[in-house]
């Protein structure tokens, strides 16, 4: 089963903030809540009635679970980190077979170039930017052939304090 991408359901990015995730909940859960949306058909009396066809009303109940469950996952911090390292590796094995993954710490750095990189057995590098390892990319490919190597490292935190 494909992993749902709970950033797409809620409309934001993946870099957002707690509080514009909420934002964008409340904010969507009233345009699709099942109950705040029902259509108003006028009978040949002069009286309204509300009226959701079953068709409707269903597609409302699943928009509105999705998002619900979006908030439920992206609204708690620990579900929110466990989320992004599954989407993370569907991501990754997007882009292809990975060959190994090699500690960063294992990897030569050039400081003139900004760039890690590790032998090949092709007897070329794996070679990866530190700009990439900052914007949260950890594929290395190789300049030579078509292999991809994982980089394992932890993202330093900042600490203003």
């Amino acid at each position: 089963m494909a992993t749902p991408d709970y950033y797409m359901v809620l409309k934001v990015p993946n870099t957002a903030s707690h509080d514009e995730i909420k934002r964008a909940y409340y904010a969507l859960s009233r345009i699709v809540h099942p109950d705040k949306k029902t259509s108003i058909v006028n009978n040949n009396s002069n009286s309204n009635s509300y009226s959701n066809s079953s068709e409707e009303r269903g597609q409302l109940d699943v928009e509105f679970h999705q998002l619900s469950v979006a908030w439920e996952i992206l609204g708690d911090a620990a579900r929110r980190k466990a989320y992004d390292q599954r989407l993370k590796a569907v991501q990754n094995r997007a882009l292809g077979v990975v060959q190994d993954e090699i500690d960063l710490d294992d990897m030569d750095f050039d400081e003139d170039s900004g760039t890690y990189s590790f032998p090949c057995r092709c007897s070329g590098r794996y070679s990866i930017a530190e700009s990439d390892l900052e914007a949260g990319r950890e594929i290395a490919p190789c300049v030579d052939c078509s292999l991809k190597i994982k980089v394992l490292y932890e993202a330093a935190e900042d600490n203003d304090e």
